[in-house]
C-alpha cells in the first residue's frame, strides 16, 4: 500500500528524530564497530566478547550492544545475572559486568531465558533503534555491536542507523560454505557504505598436546577470502576447548585463561584493530552519577527523578520500570 504524502512526511520526521536521538546517545563513544558473520555457528559472539575484553585489558573503556534479538547470548557469555536498569521513561543504563565491560541486550528485559522473541520486519528495526537511542553508555573508547548472522533486518538497521560507524569486523570459519556466505556479508557492508576493518578466521587449527597442528576445516581459507575481497586479514583463532569452557562460565577466555593460545590471538587482533583506526576525539562525558538530561518537550535539564516526579520544568514524568516501550 502506498503512503500518502502526509504519511510519508510523518515517517520521515520520526526517522530524523530517531537518528538525532541515536547521535545524542552515542556522542561520547569514540569508536563504533559492528561485528558480523555470513552465517551462524562461526563463534561471532564469543569473538566479540573476547575482542572487547582484550581492548578493555589494554586500558580502554568498552561496551557491547547485543543486536541479536532472536538469539541474544552476550549476557550468558559475560556472566550477567541481573537486568538492565530502566532509568526513567527514556533512558536505560547498560549493565557493568565483572569483566569491566558495559553490556546491553534485549535479553536483559525479556521475561525468561526460554521465552522466544517472535518479531518480524520493521518491529525489529524499530526496537534496535529505540535501544540505541535510549542507552546511556557514557564515555567509551569502543562500542562493539554484536549483529545476528546474515544480512537481514537487524544488520541493515545497525549499519544504516549508527552515526559515524567506524566499520565492521567479519568473522568466518575455514569451511567453504562459511567463507562463501561471509563474502556476501562483506559485499553487503560495502554496499551500505560501511568500511570493512578486517576479517577474523575462527576455528582455524587445532594444536594437540604433542605439538602437532591440524587444520580440521582447511588451511588459510580466511586469508584467501580476505585477499580475494581485498580486505585486511586480522588473524586466526584456534580450536580450543578452553574457549568453549570460558563462554559457558561467563568469563572471556582472555581473562579466564590469559596464557592460552586463544587469549594471545585475541590480544594480537585487538592490538591490530586499534592500530588500524584513525586518531579521533569525542566530547568528554560528564560524570555518570551527575549526568543531566533534557526533559522531553522542553529545553530544561534535570537529574534522575523518582517515579512521577517533576523536574521543575512544569512537565510530569512517569519513571516507573514499565514506562519504556521496547517495541512501538
Amino acid at each position: 500500500m502506498e503512503l500518502t504524502q502526509n504519511q510519508f512526511a510523518e515517517q520521515q520526521k520520526k526517522q530524523l528524530m530517531n537518528e538525532g536521538a541515536i547521535v545524542d546517545a552515542l556522542k561520547y563513544v569514540k569508536y563504533k564497530i559492528a561485528v558480523i558473520s555470513g552465517k551462524g555457528g562461526v563463534g561471532k559472539t564469543a569473538t566479540t566478547i573476547n575482542l572487547a575484553a582484550a581492548l578493555k585489558n589494554a586500558g580502554n573503556k568498552v561496551g557491547i550492544f547485543d543486536a541479536d534479538l532472536h538469539g541474544p547470548s552476550v549476557p550468558k557469555m559475560l556472566g550477567i545475572k541481573h537486568e538492565a536498569k530502566l532509568n526513567g521513561a527514556f533512558w536505560v543504563d547498560p549493565v557493568m559486568t565483572d569483566s569491566g565491560i558495559k553490556a546491553l541486550s534485549v535479553a536483559l528485559f525479556w521475561p525468561g531465558d526460554m521465552t522466544p522473541v517472535m518479531w518480524r520486519g520493521q518491529t525489529k528495526s524499530r526496537t534496535i533503534r529505540q535501544l540505541l537511542s535510549a542507552a546511556k553508555w557514557g564515555g567509551l573508547d569502543y562500542l562493539l555491536i554484536d549483529l545476528p548472522p546474515g544480512t537481514g533486518d537487524e544488520p541493515i538497521a545497525i549499519l544504516k542507523s549508527i552515526p559515524d560507524l567506524d566499520g565492521v569486523i567479519v568473522v568466518t570459519t575455514p569451511q567453504e560454505v562459511a567463507t562463501l556466505v561471509s563474502s556476501k556479508a562483506i559485499n553487503a557492508s560495502m554496499t551500505l557504505g560501511a568500511k570493512v576493518i578486517g576479517l577474523i578466521e575462527n576455528m582455524s587449527s587445532y594444536t594437540c598436546s604433542c605439538g602437532d597442528v591440524a587444520y580440521l576445516f582447511g588451511k588459510d581459507k580466511g586469508k584467501e577470502l580476505a585477499r580475494m575481497m581485498e580486505v585486511p586479514f586480522l588473524g586466526s583463532i584456534p580450536i580450543d576447548p578452553l574457549f568453549s569452557e570460558a563462554a559457558d562460565t561467563g568469563v572471556p577466555v582472555v581473562n579466564l585463561h590469559p596464557g592460552s593460545l586463544t587469549a594471545k590471538a585475541f590480544v594480537k587482533i585487538a592490538t591490530q584493530v586499534s592500530s588500524e583506526l584513525p586518531v579521533k576525539q569525542v566530547p568528554e562525558a560528564p560524570p555518570e552519577a551527575t549526568e543531566s538530561k533534557v526533559c522531553p518537550g522542553s529545553g530544561h535539564h534535570h537529574h534522575h527523578h523518582s517515579k512521577d516526579s517533576s523536574c521543575g520544568c512544569g512537565h510530569k514524568h512517569n519513571h516507573s520500570n514499565e514506562s519504556i516501550q521496547i517495541i512501538s
